[in-house]
């Protein structure tokens, strides 16, 4: 199967601090937002604090029409 079955999508696998992981996954438990999609975030704003350059290739992410 491989990556071939994600369009948008790179799986990604590690491990993080049990104290983190229980606090993002209650977050994401209590505001209905995807572990992913919380993860997309936090990624986005380290690499905005770090001024390291990216583009989005999800089409998900494009800004609300006013």
């Amino acid at each position: 199967m491989g990556s071939e079955d994600l369009k948008y999508r790179k799986r990604l696998s590690t491990s993080v601090d049990s104290g983190l992981y229980k606090a993002i996954y209650n977050y994401s438990v209590d505001t209905k937002i995807p572990l992913s999609r919380l993860m997309d975030d936090a990624i986005e704003a380290f690499l905005k604090a770090h001024e390291i350059s990216y583009e989005i290739a999800a089409p998900y992410k494009k800004e609300k029409i006013k």
